[in-house]
């Protein structure tokens, strides 16, 4: 599993609201990447960050539930069930959103994720 370029995150984010202001327009602080890969999103709008997680290939090997997880997902563009994870991000305690890319057409499409919502 290749690692996602950060230009493609930061377009792909567009697909998504920020949690307070509610635009769609953000970037990635680069000052903060790390060698695993995590990094902050950042709304261009009201400076809200969150965190950026592209080293899928571990998360899935140490989370069990996830394969079952992706395998579930349906394409919005095609139906079919079965996506594959590109990076994830924690846009609030309460929302935690995959990135993820249909196996079939190959739609890319963000997916809330129940798995990780903090109650």
């Amino acid at each position: 599993m290749p690692r996602i370029q950060l230009e493609e995150v930061e377009m792909r984010l567009s697909s998504i609201q920020c949690a307070i202001c509610k635009t769609n327009t953000f970037g990635i602080d680069r000052r903060t990447l790390q060698s695993d890969g995590e990094c902050r999103g950042v709304c261009l709008k009201c400076r809200y960050s969150f965190p950026v997680y592209t080293d899928m290939e571990f998360y899935v090997r140490t989370q069990p539930d996830i394969p079952y997880r992706l395998k579930e997902i349906s394409c919005p563009n095609c139906q079919h069930r079965g996506v594959s994870l590109d990076f994830r991000i924690t846009m609030s305690v309460r929302d935690a959103i995959y990135f993820v890319t249909c196996t079939a057409c190959h739609t890319q499409f963000p997916e809330r994720s129940s798995l990780e919502a903090f109650e």
